[in-house]
């Protein structure tokens, strides 16, 4: 269900770009997802073909680009991106402490990773007469 409510944001957003734009077709939808959004891009594309039926949106390109997380060390100053470790499903390893690449400090922050953006949107303009 995460992604279908992503779907949905996307699509509402979209709209309301559109309606402010004299758009009369969305065409493509640019995102950008944190590693730590857990979104599944697969997933997300499916719901937002569901979310988009039946609107100005429905057909649209969604292109998805996954951003890496971000770790800050504690001990060693380390600043770049986490290393995962594939043992540890995402979804648990944002609550347990990561494990710094370079010192192996779990002395971590996450300060990446977690956004959800929509980068740009790609629409055909009707052109007005007055």
């Amino acid at each position: 269900m995460h992604e279908f409510s992503a779907a949905c944001s996307i699509v509402d957003t979209a709209l309301e770009a559109a309606n402010s734009n004299n758009a009369t077709k969305i065409t493509v939808v640019n995102i950008e997802v944190g590693e730590f959004t857990f979104l599944i891009p697969e997933q997300l594309s499916f719901n937002f073909e569901i979310a988009s039926k039946n609107t100005i949106v429905e057909g649209a390109e969604l292109h998805i680009k996954k951003i890496k997380g971000q770790l800050l060390c504690g001990d060693c100053g380390f600043e770049g991106e986490s290393k995962v470790d594939p043992d540890i499903p995402p979804q648990i390893a944002v609550f347990a402490p990561m494990k710094c690449p370079k010192c192996e400090s779990s002395s971590t922050t996450i300060t990446g990773g977690k956004d959800f953006i929509i980068a740009s949107i790609e629409a055909e303009i009707s052109e007005s007469t007055t």
